[in-house]
This record gives C-alpha cells, sequence and structure tokens, in this order.
C-alpha cells in the first residue's frame, strides 16, 4: 500500500505566505520597454519555475509504502502420554488417549491454518519431554500410551528451555493432570506456570480422565514396617496396611514370605482380612522367627481378586538383618559394705538397658556376710554373651567360678569391671583367675579391705568429666553416641562425674586402647578396651553415669550402655564382621540418593581410620557403578543416586589397609516396581485448573475438551496481534534531481539576464 505525506515548513500558514510573497515577486521586474514580450515572458516562466520547486520543497512532500509482516511465534501443545491415559474412564467407555486423539482429529483443519500464521510444536511428555512431528495436519503419536510417570512440571520446564528463543503464542497442555513423578522429575508445575504468567503466557489446560474413580476396585499394600536388624530364634513382628478400595464384604488372603537360605521367596505366615464397608486401611500383623543369621528379603503380598486393573501395588519388600540372636548379660554387683545395700549405679545401668527388648539382663547382688557361691551352673545354664562386674570383690565368688567366667571371655564372651571401691586391684583380683581377662594389669598391695578407710591412692575424688581420647571420636562404636552423625555430642555438656578408680597407661596391656580418658590436666584413663582370647573386654572406671540421666542426657545414658553391651557382646550391628555397611534404610524410591555408612575392624576389633574401601553397587538390569567413599565428620560414608531402575540392588565393599585385603562384605537394598500412574490413576482437573489460573491475567483458562475448538478459533484472532506494519518513506523534496532543476532555472535565468543586459 502506498500514499503520499506532506510536512509544510512552518506549518500550512506559513506556507500560504511565502507563496503570496514569490507572486508578489513575479509582478516585479525589468521595465517592459527594455524587453520584448517574449523575453518577458520568458522570465516569469523562469521564476514561476523557481518559485514552484521552492514551495514543492518547502511542502516536504514524501512517499509512504507500508507492507505488513507476520511475527515469528510458537503455538506450544503438549500431550500426555502416560500408562494413565490408558483408564478408560471418558464418555462412552473410551480411554482418555482414544479422546485425546479424537479431540486432536476433529480439530485438524483448525490446527492447520493456526500452523500458516505461527509455528506449531508438539510435544509428547511421560518421563521425558519428546519433540513430535505433525504429518499433514495429523499428530504423529503412539497407539498406546506407555510412560511410567507424569511429569508435568519438569514437562512445561523443557519446553521454556527449548523454546527460550521463540516467542511463545500460548501452550496447550492435554492430560488426566496427576502430577505422579519421581526425582529429579519431580518439579512442581506450579512454579513453571508463574514464569508463564510473568512472561505473559497463556496456559490453556484440557482435562481427560473423572477426577474420581468410585468403580475402580484395588487392594493394595500402603505400608510395611519391620525393623532393618533383627536377632536369630526371636519372633519378627511385620506390620502391613491393607488399602481397599471398592471392596466390601470380601476376605482375602494376606501372606508374609521370607527369603530362605537358597535365596527363595517362601510363605511363613498368612492372615485373613475381612474387609467391612466402613473399613478403607486396615492394619495387619504377622511374624516370623529366623533360625539363621544372615540378610533376608522379606515381602507383604495381599492375593489379587480377578479384574483388579492395578496390581503392582499388591506386594511390598525390604531387606532385613537376621544376627545371631539378642544379648544375655549377667549382671553381677557387690554390696558397698558388709551387709549393706549397692550403691545407685546398678539401678540406672539397669533401667537403661531394660529400654531394648534385644537385651536381656540377669541381675544379681552378692551378701558378703555369706562365703564365696559357687555360680557354675548358673553360668553354664545361663550362656551369657555379656559379663558386667559392679564393684565386686573377688571374694563374692569361689575360684572355680572365677575360672568359668574367665574361660566363657576366652571363648568369646564379653567382660566389663565398673567402678567401684572393690573393683580392679582393691577388690583383690590380683592372682584371681580373672586377672588375665582385664585390659589393665593390678599391681601389688591394691587390696582395699572391707572396714579399712578408703585408699586414696586406689582413687581419684575429685568430680571429673569423662570425654572420648582422638582414638574413641574416630568412631568406636561405645562411644558413637551422636544424632546420626548430623548434630555431633558435645561431650564436655555432659553433667560431672563422682570420680573414678585410678587406672595409669602404665597399668594396659599391650592389646589394650584408651578410648575415654577425664577432661582435666592429668588425662586419666577412665574407659579401657582390649581383648582376651576370643571375647572382647573393657574397663569403665567411673560407676555415677547415673548423673546423665538426671541430668537431662537421659538418651545418652540409653545408648552409651546399650552400645558397650552390643560391642562387649559382637552384637555391634556389624555381626563381628571386619567390614560392616549400614544403610540409612532399605526401600527407596526411584530416583532417591541412597545414603550408607561403612567401616572396618582389625583382628582385634577396634576400628582401622586408615582403611580404603572399594565399593560397588550392582544394579538390577546386572551392571556395576563404582562410589567413592568420603568423611562426614567421624563417619565414613557413601552416596548412590542411580536408582531409577526398579529391583534390588546389591553394594559390595572391599577394605584394604596398606596393601593387605581385610574383609568383603554385601549389603542389599530395594527401589520398589511402584507404578505410581496406576496405583491411583484417578484425574485431577483441579490441578490444570490451577495452573492455568496462574495466568489467567494472560487469558489462560482449564477447559473441557468440547472446549478445545471454540479455543482454536479464539487463538486464529489472534494472528492480527503478530503482525507489525513496516513504513518505508521516500523523500522527494531533498533529491539531487530537485536541486539540479532548481540550480538550472535560476542559472537559465541569470544567464538570460546578462544577455540581455540586465545585470
Amino acid at each position: 500500500m502506498t500514499s503520499w505525506s506532506v510536512d509544510p515548513v512552518g506549518g500550512p500558514w506559513f506556507l500560504i505566505v511565502v507563496a503570496g510573497l514569490m507572486i508578489l515577486a513575479l509582478l516585479v521586474g525589468p521595465s517592459a520597454r527594455r524587453l520584448s514580450r517574449q523575453q518577458r515572458l520568458t522570465l516569469i516562466a523562469l521564476r514561476s519555475g523557481t518559485a514552484l520547486l521552492l514551495l514543492f520543497a518547502m511542502l516536504r512532500p514524501t512517499l509512504v509504502a507500508t507492507e505488513i509482516h507476520k511475527l515469528p511465534g510458537s503455538l506450544i501443545l503438549m500431550v500426555d502420554s502416560s500408562r494413565s491415559m490408558k483408564i478408560a474412564d471418558s464418555v462412552g467407555n473410551r480411554s482418555r488417549w482414544d479422546a485425546l486423539r479424537t479431540a486432536l482429529d476433529s480439530a485438524k483443519s483448525q490446527f492447520s491454518e493456526l500452523a500458516e500464521s505461527w509455528d506449531l510444536r508438539l510435544y509428547r511428555f511421560d518421563e521425558t519431554t519428546t519433540v513430535t512431528e505433525w504429518n499433514d495436519g495429523e499428530a504423529d503419536l503412539p497407539e498406546k500410551p506407555d510412560g511410567p510417570q507424569t511429569a508435568i512440571g519438569s514437562a512445561l520446564e523443557d519446553v521454556l528451555q527449548r523454546e527460550a528463543q521463540q516467542r511463545i503464542v500460548a501452550v496447550l497442555l492435554m492430560s488426566d493432570g496427576a502430577q505422579r513423578a519421581f526425582a529429579p522429575r519431580d518439579v512442581p508445575p506450579q512454579s513453571v506456570a508463574r514464569r508463564l504468567a510473568n512472561d505473559g503466557t497463556p496456559l490453556y489446560t484440557i482435562t481427560f480422565g473423572k477426577p474420581a474413580l468410585g468403580l475402580q476396585s484395588d487392594l493394595r499394600i500402603e505400608d510395611l514396617l519391620v525393623g532393618d536388624t533383627v536377632f536369630a530364634e526371636t519372633p519378627v513382628h511385620v506390620e502391613a496396611t491393607v488399602g481397599t478400595d471398592g471392596y466390601v464384604n470380601q476376605t482375602v488372603n494376606v501372606q508374609l514370605l521370607w527369603e530362605s537360605v537358597e535365596g527363595e521367596m517362601e510363605v511363613v505366615d498368612t492372615r485373613q482380612v475381612l474387609i467391612k464397608s466402613n473399613r478403607r486401611r486396615i492394619p495387619v500383623s504377622l511374624s516370623h522367627t529366623p533360625l539363621v543369621p544372615g540378610e533376608y528379603k522379606i515381602s507383604v503380598k495381599i492375593t489379587s481378586p480377578e479384574g483388579e486393573l492395578a496390581t503392582n501395588n499388591n506386594e511390598q519388600s525390604t531387606f532385613v538383618s537376621v544376627l545371631k540372636g539378642g544379648v544375655n548379660v549377667l549382671y553381677l554387683v557387690g554390696a558397698t559394705r558388709i551387709g549393706g545395700g549397692p550403691s545407685i549405679e546398678p539401678r540406672f545401668i539397669r533401667g537403661a538397658l531394660a529400654a531394648h527388648a534385644d537385651i536381656d539382663v540377669q541381675y544379681e547382688l552378692f551378701d558378703y556376710r555369706k562365703r564365696p557361691l559357687d555360680i557354675r551352673q548358673q553360668l553354664r545354664e545361663g550362656k551369657y554373651d555379656v559379663y558386667l562386674l559392679g564393684d565386686l570383690d573377688d571374694s563374692a565368688l569361689d575360684r572355680r567360678s572365677w575360672e568359668q567366667i574367665a574361660l566363657d571371655v576366652e571363648n568369646g564372651a564379653g567382660l566389663a569391671m565398673l567402678g567401684g571401691f572393690h573393683s580392679f586391684g582393691p577388690g583383690g583380683f590380683r592372682g584371681s583367675p580373672l586377672g588375665n581377662a582385664l585390659p589393665v594389669r593390678i599391681g601389688r598391695a591394691e587390696r582395699q579391705n572391707f572396714g579399712e578407710p578408703l585408699r586414696k591412692d586406689m582413687h581419684h575424688f575429685s568430680p571429673l568429666r569423662l570425654v572420648p581420647t582422638d582414638l574413641g571420636r574416630l568412631e568406636h562404636p561405645i562411644l558413637n553416641l551422636d544424632d546420626d552423625g548430623e548434630n555431633p555430642l558435645n561431650w564436655k555438656a555432659l553433667p560431672l562425674l563422682d570420680g573414678a578408680n585410678r587406672l595409669d597407661r602404665s597399668m594396659l596391656r599391650p592389646n589394650a586402647r584408651v578410648i575415654a580418658e577425664s577432661d582435666n590436666a592429668g588425662r586419666w584413663p577412665l574407659l579401657v578396651t582390649g581383648a582376651w582370647g576370643e571375647g572382647r573386654n573393657l574397663a569403665l572406671a567411673v560407676d555415677s553415669t547415673w548423673r546423665w540421666q538426671m541430668e537431662g542426657f537421659g538418651e545418652v545414658h540409653r545408648r552409651f550402655w546399650r552400645q558397650l553391651v552390643l560391642w562387649l557382646g559382637r552384637k555391634d550391628e556389624t555381626d563381628g564382621q571386619a567390614v560392616w555397611v549400614r544403610f540409612d534404610g532399605r526401600r527407596y524410591q526411584r530416583g532417591s540418593q541412597v545414603h550408607f555408612s561403612l567401616g572396618a575392624f582389625d583382628d582385634k576389633r577396634e576400628p582401622v581410620s586408615s582403611a580404603t574401601f572399594n565399593i560397588e553397587v550392582q544394579k538390577p538390569d546386572g551392571s556395576s557403578v563404582t562410589v567413592n567413599a568420603s568423611r562426614r565428620g567421624k563417619k565414613l560414608v557413601g552416596n548412590f543416586g542411580e536408582t531409577t531402575l526398579p529391583g534390588d540392588y546389591r553394594v559390595t565393599v572391599t577394605a584394604n589397609d596398606r596393601g593387605a585385603v581385610l574383609g568383603t562384605t554385601e549389603a542389599r537394598f530395594l527401589v520398589p516396581d511402584q507404578d505410581m500412574e496406576l496405583d491411583q490413576p484417578a484425574a485431577e482437573p483441579t490441578l490444570l485448573a490451577s495452573l492455568a489460573n496462574l495466568t489467567s491475567e494472560a487469558g489462560g483458562r482449564g477447559l473441557a475438551p468440547e472446549e478445545l475448538p471454540g479455543l482454536l478459533e479464539q487463538l486464529k484472532s489472534r494472528t492480527s496481534e503478530f503482525e507489525e506494519e513496516i513504513s518505508k518513506k521516500r523523500t522527494l523534496w531533498d533529491t539531487w534531481p530537485l536541486l539540479l532543476m532548481l540550480v538550472g532555472i535560476l542559472g537559465g535565468e541569470w544567464w538570460l539576464r546578462k544577455r540581455w543586459g540586465l545585470v
């Protein structure tokens, strides 16, 4: 389109005045007597031409050519191809996928028209986002949707990244609206919708499927609760919850399956569950008594009724570690004096250990007025794993009983001698059969006889605080009292203790290690560990840990005594292994990070801080990944994040120290094959509507499938918004031809005037 425009210099009235003056100038000229009529007319014609050219230039005429150009824009269409789109709950009992494809086919001509104005981009999304081609106005979509996730947020984020250089006209999202995705694809869709709103891009959502599937029946195992570590020959209770949507007045079987030594899953317990009309979640308790230590897979399974759509959620599994039974403790305590009772410490120790069902404590208080007792029969019948001796004088038992206890320790039992006025040397254990089974040597002339004043050279009577040594701080099992390694325990915040037995580092046996000491200048040994034969032993010089319990550190008190007993009994969750690995759980969702701790012991059952570890994780498909260990505080930890495949993962850890192999261990964890798409396949139009409403200022809104044609017609009307008028101007008054004409006319007039003698 072409048009003219003028822009008079000084405005129209100024131009009229100038034109009038020029007309007057034409009337002024040479006398008619000096020129002929023809000469006069010639000069008037030349002057008129000059005036007209000047007036033309002052009008400043411009030739304007206007062209309309279409601006580039992308119309984004996103189609949900996850498995939940298979659900047949659309009109006519068709699947959501069929309804979506029908909606696209019916709008084929409209999409083709829109493609003439904009770049029509089609994306298919489930756990990934894929560009899909248009063929003659038809979308190239698969016959059936099979995506395992619906990552709406991540799909929107992917599209915005890929279209970052384009102007987006609108985004059409066609889905059932159920955001079901594992990490790292679980981006909240609301955050991406807000970005669209900030850019002024409307989001139109079209929902397929019903929001509530009241007619769909589904049985599922919702919860599975069992301890990660259990004990052989002890009943293991497994708690589960059965979800019962759509089933009423029916009886179903719930089974507990336990992995055998050969690796086969065997049914070990069954419960019949009656589904009542008013109960949709039914708790179920099953049990089994494992006999052989090891690591086992367990599953709780509910029988699937005929015709049930979603069956992947009918079973849940996990792993448990079965250790060699619980810990039997014989706690022998002596009276503080002849005819007296015990100190206050034993009552608190027993209370701390009683809080743990896997520790059984047999408590015996000895009265020194009786002759030395022979308890060999009790020792043989009890088969004790740990002996605790609390302020017990050697005279309490006869020699044969002490010999039996020393023999038990040599064969693998644990022994702890606790602080007291009649412990260690003051208790007369020099020369006793038990003397060699202690981690400290007993010097000469240390005996504390009954009725004599307390020996100040054998005890520290001033208050002191127990703190770990560098060795103890380096994750010794007894002193690992931090809150899961995240909140280190401030040992100096613990209450002061009421003195201790006087132990000296010169008294230590060659295999003894000081793992805790006093925090004063003397740095007196307070907790010494060692070994005797196949058993572990320790010397605890204090007898007032009850102050921890009484002054607000009850959990520290309970954990300290539990871990002390478990370490003595070789049940400190390592089961006597040279190399160990522990997970923070045994079941992880796909995409989750798996954290685990690991470590190694030497032949004296002491932690090997210089050990290096080779860690390999075998995935369910048979491939392996190498993982590096790192230190977090006092713990050595590993981290594994490639958990996208469902199934069993096996972690193999090999420890080396100075070129020697310390040992190898294995442990497993599980990533359930959870079908998020079909476990709860109800559509969620509310979510899609809320996403569209976030862009309402730009025109976005939620729609039903039948409203798609109307939306496309509305988008057609917006094509003018993406047109741009480009005007090309050509000025005619400042051109070279006009200047040459003006110069030529003026020059010609001057030449004639001179020839005719007028100048």
